[in-house]
């Protein structure tokens, strides 16, 4: 018996290209207006302010609440974090964070949230094939995303009480893959390590490291 997957499992990794706020019925995950043509690594695109200014000035278009507009920040702030450009990154992505939590995106209701399930169609010959199914949570995926950009940014800038206190909303983020929320604890550790090295805490920051390693060594190598 062959057992072959016709579906994409769907993992999201901390420091991705793309965010995955929202899908409609004929949206793939992954793809995302505003940020999509925004990140890093797009095949003919300068990693230029340039760029990505123009691309936030066409999302704002679709209002300053739209998930276009929230997308180009962070395509924005990523690039200033690529640059080192750390104050810039910090304003721009606090900005993209003050439009989610003034009521553009809200987190999933719990009772709403379901469980990824894989669905196993039987074929001639003996094949099996496997879909792995999902519910996108827009808040939760985009904040998973946009969260430890941020904290990036303002560890970069020396704004270290604000960054704990968003290394502890990164923690209490639970998206919808097991996969990502182990992601997630593991880029708030290590920012919890680094926020230790600089406020001349190593016993602590050795701590939040071993965090890091556990997590790290518990994934499976493809």
């Amino acid at each position: 018996m062959r057992k072959v997957f016709t579906g994409a499992l769907l993992f999201t990794t901390m420091i991705a290209a793309s965010v995955a706020p929202s899908f409609s019925q004929d949206e793939e995950p992954g793809v995302v207006p505003g940020v999509s043509e925004a990140v890093s690594g797009s095949e003919g695109m300068p990693d230029t302010e340039q760029v990505y200014s123009a691309i936030v000035k066409k999302s704002l278009r679709k209002g300053r609440n739209s998930k276009e507009y929230i997308g180009s920040l962070l395509g924005l702030g990523m690039h200033y974090n690529r640059a080192n450009r750390f104050q810039d990154a910090s304003k721009t992505l606090k900005q993209a964070l003050a439009i989610i939590d003034g009521g553009a995106m809200k987190p999933s209701p719990t009772k709403e949230r379901k469980p990824e399930k894989i669905i196993e169609r039987h074929h001639p010959g003996g094949v099996v094939s496997a879909e792995v199914v999902r519910t996108p949570y827009p808040y939760e995926e985009m904040m998973q995303e946009l969260l430890p950009q941020l904290i990036t940014a303002e560890l970069g800038a020396n704004e270290l009480t604000i960054a704990e206190v968003h290394i502890k909303r990164l923690i209490a983020t639970k998206g919808p893959n097991g996969v990502a929320d182990k992601l997630g604890l593991m880029s708030a550790y290590a920012s919890y390590a680094e926020l230790m090295r600089k406020r001349k805490r190593p016993k602590e920051a050795e701590i939040y490291q071993r965090k890091v390693d556990e997590i790290n060594s518990s994934f499976t190598p493809l």
